[in-house]
C-alpha cells in the first residue's frame, strides 16, 4: 500500500469551460480518499455502469470505500403506478421490485460482448471486493414526487479532512468534458466552511440509513447482487496496475504460506495451524488455485461459522475468480442466501461457502462421484467438533479428495471426543506457524501487555456462594450440575467482576489516548453498557456489535468512521482491521483460543505504520491467601507477558514457536 496522499489543493468552485472537472477537482480528491459517499440524481442501468467505470478510471486503481445513493429512472409507466398505490406496504413493495428490475438490466447487460458489458463487469468487480455499495432512492415528500435529485458528495480525507461538493457533475467523461457542469466545493479546515461540510455528511448518512423524512431509501437484495458478481469480468480487463517484468520478488516474510501448502500437498489432508493475521484466507485459496491448475479438482467447498466470516469468504471468493479470470461461480448457503442445491445440482467450476449448520444438506445433494473431485476447506476448524456436527457429519468427509482445516489453535480445550472427530474427518495437523514464529519473522506486529489488578467485591463473593448453593440444591433434588456447569457460571462471574469497570476508568482517565482504534470485548451486553457510560466520558466516536446489531457498525470502525468498537463473540474470529491499535479484554476464557483470536485482530500489520506497536489491556486478579495454583487470569498473564517479550528477528522467539 502506497503512503497517503497528500491534502488536495481544491477551489471553492468549478464550472466546466474554465476547468476540467475530473482532472482538476474530482481525479486529485479521489486520490488522497479512504472513502467517498455520492449522491447523484437519477440513473438508468446503462448509466450506472458507466458511472462505475469512469469512477474506477478517475481513482486509478485505488482502493477505498464507495457508497452511492440514486434514484432509478422509471418508465412513465411505472411511475403512475407508484402514483396511484395509496398502500405504503403495496408501493413499498412495488419499489423492492423495481430496484431488483435494474439489477436484473445490469446482469444482462453483463452477458453481452460490446463496452457497456465491459463497463457493467467493472461494477460488478467494484461490488465483489466490498469497494462500492448502491442503494436507491424514491422521494415520498409529496403526493406526486418525481425523483431524488439530490446532487452533492463528500470525500474523506485519508489525512481526516473532508471535502464536501454540490453541483450537478456525475463521474463520467461526459459529466466532466462533454456537459456544462459546476460544483460548490466546502474544505472542513477552512473557517466558515466546517459547518456546510458537517451539513452535507449528516444529510447524507441521514438518507444511506433510511430516516431521510419524505424518502424510501432501498438496497438491492442479497440475491440479486449475487448474480452481478458472478458476471463479472477477470481482474485484467480491469484498469489496474500490471505486472512489470522488474517486479519485485515474493516478500520471504510470507514463505510459510507456500511451505503450508507444500505439507498438505503430500499428504491430501490435514489441518493448518496458523496464527491469526498470518494469513490462513490466502494459503487456502492458494492451496485451490494450485489444485485447479493441476487439474486435481473442479470444485470447492467453504465452511465455518459466522455471518461476517461467512461473507468475508464469499467476497474474497469472488474476487479470487474475478481477478484470475477463472469465470467459476460462487454460491452462498447461509443465514438469508439459499444457492446451496444449485451448487450441489450442478458443483463443477463452482465454489460454494456454507454455514457448519447448513452443511450436512449440501453434502447429502452432491453426488458421491463429484466428492472425489471437490477441495473441502473447514475454516476455525474446532468449530467442527461440537457434539451437534458429530453426530450429523461423521464419515460425510471420507469421500473428498481433498481436505483441510484451519485454525490458529485447533484443539477443542477439555473435549478430547471433539478433537479425535476433527482428526478422523479432517486428519492431524501438518503444518504449524504460531505466534511467537509470526512475531518474530516480522509477519505480526510487535506489542505491549499491560494486566489491570482487581478484585472480587462483596456482590461478586455473594454471586459465588450463591452459586454454591444452587449447586447443593441441585444435588438434593437428584439433579446434579456436572463440573463443566459449576465451572462455566464461576467463569462469568470473574469475566463480569464489578470492580473492572471502575479499574479502567481510572486507567482511561490517565490515558484517554488508547481509545483510537480499539476494541473492548466484554461477556455480556449488560456488563457493555457499564462500559459504554465509561467510553463516553472521552468520546462519542463508538458503536456496539452485539448480535442484533447492524454489520454497518463494523464497516464503520474498519473504516475509520468510529474509533472504538464494544462488542462479546461476533468479531472474535476472521474479520481483518489492519488500523486496529489496541484490544481491551474485560472478558477472556481460559482456554487460549478465544484470546488468541483477540489479540490476533490488533496484531496485523498496518503498511500506513510500519513500525505498528500494538497494546492488549487485561484484568488480571492476583494471587489470593491460600490459592496452591495460579487462577485463570495469573495463567494467562504469564503466558502473555511472555509473548510480549516476542521481537522481530528473535530467534529465541522463532525457535520456541518452531
Amino acid at each position: 500500500m502506497s503512503a497517503p496522499a497528500a491534502r488536495p489543493s481544491v477551489k471553492t468552485h468549478y464550472r466546466s469551460g474554465l476547468d476540467d472537472l475530473g482532472k482538476d477537482f474530482f481525479g486529485p480528491c479521489l486520490a488522497a480518499s479512504r472513502s467517498y459517499r455520492r449522491a447523484s440524481g437519477y440513473f438508468s442501468s446503462g448509466a450506472l455502469a458507466t458511472w462505475a467505470d469512469g469512477l474506477q478510471r478517475l481513482g486509478q486503481g485505488r482502493e477505498m470505500a464507495i457508497r452511492l445513493i440514486a434514484s432509478p429512472e422509471l418508465p412513465v409507466g411505472d411511475r403512475e403506478v407508484l402514483e396511484r398505490l395509496d398502500d405504503p406496504v403495496e408501493r413499498a413493495r412495488h419499489q423492492a421490485v423495481l430496484v431488483e428490475q435494474m439489477m436484473e438490466d445490469l446482469v444482462r447487460l453483463a452477458e453481452g460482448e460490446d463496452d457497456h458489458a465491459t463497463r457493467v463487469r467493472v461494477l460488478a468487480w467494484l461490488l465483489a471486493n466490498g469497494s462500492l455499495q448502491i442503494r436507491f432512492a424514491f422521494p415520498e415528500h409529496v403526493e406526486t414526487a418525481g425523483i431524488f435529485h439530490e446532487k452533492m458528495g463528500v470525500f474523506d480525507l485519508d489525512d481526516g479532512g473532508q471535502i464536501a461538493f454540490t453541483g450537478s457533475a456525475n463521474e463520467t467523461a461526459r459529466g466532466h468534458s462533454r456537459n456544462y457542469e459546476s460544483v460548490d466545493v466546502y474544505r472542513s479546515w477552512m473557517p466558515g466552511e466546517s459547518d456546510r461540510v458537517a451539513t452535507k455528511v449528516e444529510q447524507f448518512d441521514e438518507a444511506w440509513e433510511g430516516h431521510a423524512s419524505g424518502l424510501t431509501v432501498l438496497a438491492p437484495s442479497p440475491e440479486v447482487l449475487t448474480r452481478l458478481r458472478s458476471v463479472g469480468t477477470p481482474r485484467a480487463s480491469v484498469p489496474t496496475k500490471a505486472p512489470t517484468a522488474d517486479a519485485p520478488p515474493p516478500d520471504p516474510r510470507w514463505r510459510h504460506q507456500d511451505e503450508a501448502i507444500e505439507a498438505l500437498l503430500k499428504v491430501r489432508t490435514g489441518v493448518l495451524e496458523m496464527a491469526t493475521g498470518t494469513g490462513k484466507t490466502r494459503t487456502a485459496i492458494k492451496l485451490m488455485s494450485r489444485l485447479i491448475d493441476q487439474g486435481e479438482i473442479d470444485s470447492a467447498i467453504v465452511t465455518t461459522d459466522g455471518t461476517d466470516l461467512l461473507e468475508q469468504w464469499a467476497l474474497e471468493l469472488e474476487s479470487w475468480s474475478l481477478d484470475q479470470g477463472r469465470r467459476w461461480l460462487v454460491f452462498r448457503q447461509f443465514e438469508r442466501h439459499r444457492q446451496g442445491n444449485e451448487y450441489a445440482l450442478g458443483s463443477e467450476r463452482a465454489l460454494v461457502v456454507v454455514s457448519r449448520s447448513q452443511l450436512r444438506r449440501v453434502l447429502n445433494r452432491m453426488p458421491k462421484g463429484a466428492k472425489a473431485r471437490t477441495l473441502i476447506i473447514h475454516d476455525e476448524v474446532h468449530g467442527l467438533g461440537m457434539p451437534s456436527l458429530q453426530r450429523e457429519l461423521a464419515g460425510q468427509h471420507v469421500a473428498f479428495g481433498w481436505r483441510v482445516g484451519l485454525s490458529a489453535t485447533p484443539e477443542r480445550t477439555y473435549d478430547q471426543a471433539g478433537n479425535d472427530f476433527v482428526r478422523a474427518e479432517l486428519g492431524p495437523t501438518v503444518y504449524e506457524f504460531p505466534l511467537e514464529r509470526a512475531i518474530s519473522r516480522g509477519v505480526l506486529a510487535e506489542f505491549d501487555y499491560l494486566p489491570l489488578p482487581y478484585d472480587l467485591t462483596a456482590g461478586d463473593k455473594a454471586r459465588i456462594q450463591a452459586l454454591y448453593a444452587k449447586k447443593a440444591a441441585r444435588l438434593r433434588a437428584g439433579n446434579p450440575m456436572s463440573n463443566e456447569e459449576i465451572w462455566t457460571e464461576i467463569a462469568r462471574i470473574y469475566k463480569t467482576a464489578e470492580m473492572k469497570p471502575e479499574v479502567y476508568k481510572a486507567y482511561l482517565d490517565a490515558h484517554p489516548e488508547t481509545l483510537k482504534r480499539s476494541i473492548i470485548f466484554v461477556e455480556t451486553k449488560e456488563y457493555g453498557e457499564q462500559v459504554l457510560d465509561i467510553v463516553d466520558e472521552h468520546t462519542n466516536r463508538y458503536r456496539t456489535y452485539y448480535a442484533e446489531d447492524d454489520r454497518d457498525h463494523l464497516v464503520e470502525f474498519a473504516r475509520g468512521e468510529i474509533d472504538c468498537l464494544i462488542t462479546c463473540h461476533r468479531i472474535s474470529q476472521g474479520i481483518d482491521i489492519q488500523s486496529l491499535n489496541s484490544v481491551v479484554l474485560f472478558a477472556s476464557a481460559r482456554a487460549r483460543l478465544e484470546t488468541v483470536q483477540r489479540i490476533g485482530r490488533c496484531l496485523r500489520l498496518d503498511p500506513s505504520r510500519p513500525e505498528k506497536r500494538a497494546l492488549v489491556i487485561d484484568f488480571v486478579r492476583p494471587p489470593q491467601p491460600g490459592d496452591s495454583v495460579p487462577n485463570a487470569d495469573q495463567d494467562r498473564a504469564a503466558w502473555l507477558t511472555q509473548l510480549a517479550t516476542t521481537r522481530r528477528g528473535d530467534e529465541h522467539g522463532a525457535r520456541r514457536g518452531a
